[in-house]
């Protein structure tokens, strides 16, 4: 099959969040199985001055009363081909999100695409988009492009990952857009890029079973459940995985030693040394918290504001925390490391090198997530022998499973509500079990790290789906 996938961002070229993960490793997942799979994003200004990509043709586009430029560009990274859509009234700009235009410059870049396809002459049986950037393309497709026997036998995959953000904008945008009025556009009297997406996608997905189930809540579907519900026969969840060559202890460059399962103890135990001389803490086999997030609402800094006080004065556990985000929680952890300095750490910013080492370095890496849709980093500290303390939401809830201190299973520790209390306590279990359980909690590093989380499965189940639609 030919796939194109579509999004607003992609590692190794643009990355903000968890969506350039998957789409640095999904088309290489799914090439490894055989299909043609390319990849198209916006070419924003810090991807041009890289100079990895070479012009491949242009189209235009009709946005308002002008025609627009469409350049397309091309490179390749880990074997796969990536298209980039040049515009510089759209994307010759510092940063990626956050502009006043952004429906409009999402708009442009959902025409392009389709452009974009007749250009590299790529003609793809799946387009598969991901998040609201990407929502208008179904719709396009429909109205502006059935007519042409190429495109007629298209067929579109929307994946939402994280239905939060869904692409609202008013309704006088539709003077600008060279579209039919459908009330498909239409929410809530404005425009919404995802629930055109939901409405007008052949299938729709998300990043994990259990968020699945969430967003067709109220409490979790962000005003879009009842839009789903519509949808719900060609709504699925498929877990995502995690690029299990680039995280990897074995062979990771950025770590300070590299260790597998069969050295899992000394490996860690180097790392963990390392880094707490590096981050200025002493060496006491005292168990050390890790995280590595942004630092806003979503991630669950609430719970742990009130209860880091009473953690620290009652155990002996040291925190390495990294991330950045609202100004109110990086002033709060900078508090805490000026109270605690011997104790706790704030590394207030992000950097990979840094991270890397976080997850190998630590013992129980902290997600208490208010909602996760799938989540990355409980997988990634599995693979790295650090037990997850998560919250059992969404993808969380689907990764990591509960210690049983009766039978010895489990990959982490995890907890229910959300609330600061139940957080307290599975910490102090945590910590317990480290530091006088020791054996089981070796056998949970062990279970945690025999988890096969790769991007193997969830592209099967990807390929599956496809066929199904073609």
């Amino acid at each position: 099959m030919k796939i194109l996938l579509c999004a607003s961002e992609g590692a190794p070229f643009a990355k903000t969040g968890g969506l350039a993960d998957v789409i640095g490793a999904l088309p290489k997942a799914l090439k490894k199985e055989g299909h043609d799979v390319r990849v198209i994003m916006p070419y924003y200004k810090k991807i041009k001055e890289k100079n990895v990509a070479y012009y491949q043709g242009y189209s235009y586009v009709r946005i308002a009363n002008r025609m627009e430029y469409v350049g397309v560009f091309h490179a390749i990274a880990d074997d796969v081909d990536y298209y980039f859509i040049d515009s510089e009234r759209y994307f010759n700009r510092d940063g990626f999100y956050g502009y006043r235009d952004d429906g409009e410059r999402f708009a442009f870049f959902c025409f392009a695409v389709l452009e974009a396809i007749r250009v590299v002459n790529f003609y793809p049986d799946i387009i598969h988009n991901n998040d609201w950037q990407t929502g208008l393309i179904p719709y396009i497709l429909k109205t502006n492009y059935s007519e042409h026997y190429e495109y007629s036998k298209i067929r579109t995959v929307f994946s939402i990952h994280n239905i939060q953000y869904q692409g609202n904008f008013p309704m006088d945008m539709m003077g600008i857009l060279y579209m039919p009025y459908s009330s498909s556009l239409e929410f809530g009297g404005c425009i919404d890029f995802m629930k055109t997406a939901i409405m007008e996608s052949n299938i729709i997905t998300t990043v994990s079973p259990s968020y699945k189930d969430e967003v067709l809540t109220d409490q979790y579907g962000y005003y879009l459940n009842n839009i789903l519900g519509l949808r719900y026969f060609d709504f699925e969840g498929i877990l995502n995985g995690i690029d299990v060559d680039k995280y990897n202890p074995k062979t990771d460059k950025l770590i300070y030693k590299n260790y597998d399962i069969k050295t899992v103890t000394s490996g860690k135990k180097a790392n963990k040394e390392a880094l707490l001389k590096e981050f200025g803490l002493d060496d006491d086999d005292a168990p050390l918290f890790g995280l590595v997030s942004r630092l806003v609402d979503q991630k669950g800094i609430d719970l742990l504001m009130p209860i880091i006080d009473d953690v620290i004065n009652h155990s002996n556990a040291k925190f390495i925390l990294m991330g950045s985000g609202d100004a109110y929680y990086e002033d709060f952890f900078r508090s805490v490391e000026a109270r605690y300095p011997n104790r706790f750490k704030a590394y207030i910013g992000y950097s990979d090198p840094v991270a890397q080492k976080i997850y190998a370095g630590c013992d129980i890496f902290l997600m208490p997530s208010k909602f996760e849709p799938c989540g990355l980093g409980q997988m990634i500290a599995m693979r790295y022998g650090t037990l997850p303390l998560v919250r059992e939401t969404g993808g969380l809830k689907d990764t990591v499973f509960a210690y049983n201190q009766y039978t010895g299973e489990g990959t982490g520790f995890t907890f229910t509500n959300f609330n600061a209390f139940d957080l307290k306590e599975v910490m102090f279990l945590a910590i317990d079990i480290y530091n006088n359980h020791k054996p089981a909690f070796k056998k949970l590093i062990k279970q945690a790290m025999e988890k096969d989380y790769s991007w193997k499965q969830s592209a099967l189940a990807y390929i599956n789906l496809y066929k199904r639609l073609v």
